[in-house]
């Protein structure tokens, strides 16, 4: 995984640095209108490893200073760099202030790679990023890390983990990660992309655990586990068990999709509004 850990710039600028009127790679947005305004650093940070989750490192490219862009020499080492890339999750954040417009923030991160259709690679890393405000938005300027573990999931345990990503990713809204993990048959049940999202509108978050693989064939598992899905309404807030059962199948230059699930509804309470 070439990622922004490995660049470290050697100086950094003394002067202001001025944005470009330069478009978004994915899809010609304005960087102006891709991202969130009054981010702190930290926030910034999960921003930009969240739109690598979601597989849109377009919007990710946009809150690199012009600095840091020219470390990987184009946008498209960029996107190139993140081609196998699962997920992409910091934690552990740790700021530190250097001057009213730079911010050096320390961290936790687990990287999900495929390292081929039937396995992922898992690595952690102890990371910093220096921040720089520029024209009032916080954007990253420079990253260091250092390996502190890889491992190399075997086949069914990477089926079971792409399970428990998927639910991850609806629960962070990465709908569009999410929606690759289904297999093409599959995203027919649900009519579209859109109609897809809207079912998950409501959803606080949704959690799996318990998973054990009980049926396996060549390139084929089955998965059952225990579903724990928190929603929030107007009116209510709503946490239902279910007990699922999921099949998944290896689809050449894809890896491990889902194919089909089933939830039996255990129980339903109603807490108090969060």
């Amino acid at each position: 995984m070439k990622k922004l850990l490995s660049f470290i710039l050697a100086t950094i600028l003394a002067l202001a640095f001025t944005l470009t009127a330069a478009a978004n790679p994915n899809g010609g947005v304005p960087r102006s209108l891709t991202f969130p305004t009054g981010m702190t650093p930290a926030e910034t940070l999960q921003y930009f490893h969240h739109k690598i989750t979601d597989g849109e490192p377009g919007l990710a490219w946009d809150i690199l200073t012009e600095d840091y862009k020219n470390a990987f020499r184009s946008y498209g080492d960029f996107e190139q760099g993140y081609r196998t890339t699962i997920s992409s999750r910091p934690g552990n954040i740790r700021q530190q202030q250097r001057d009213a417009d730079t911010m050096e923030v320390f961290y936790l991160l687990k990287a999900e790679d495929w390292e081929n259709d039937r396995q992922i690679v898992v690595q952690t890393f102890e990371c910093s990023t220096v921040m720089k405000r520029v024209n009032g938005s916080w954007m990253l300027d420079s990253g260091t890390g250092k390996q502190l573990s890889r491992q190399v999931l075997g086949s069914r345990e990477t089926a079971r983990t792409i399970l428990a990503d998927y639910h991850e990713c609806i629960t962070n809204k990465e709908m569009k990660r999410a929606w690759s993990f289904l297999s093409d048959n599959y995203k027919k049940a649900f009519g579209s992309f859109p109609a897809f999202c809207d079912g998950f509108t409501t959803t606080v978050s949704s959690v799996i655990s318990d998973a054990v693989n009980v049926a396996d064939a060549p390139d084929e598992t089955a998965i059952e586990y225990t579903l724990t899905a928190k929603d929030s309404t107007p009116e209510t807030n709503i946490v239902q068990i279910f007990q699922g059962i999921a099949q998944l199948t290896v689809v050449p230059g894809r890896g491990w999709v889902i194919t089909s699930a089933e939830n039996k509804l255990k129980s339903r309470y109603f807490p108090p509004k969060w």
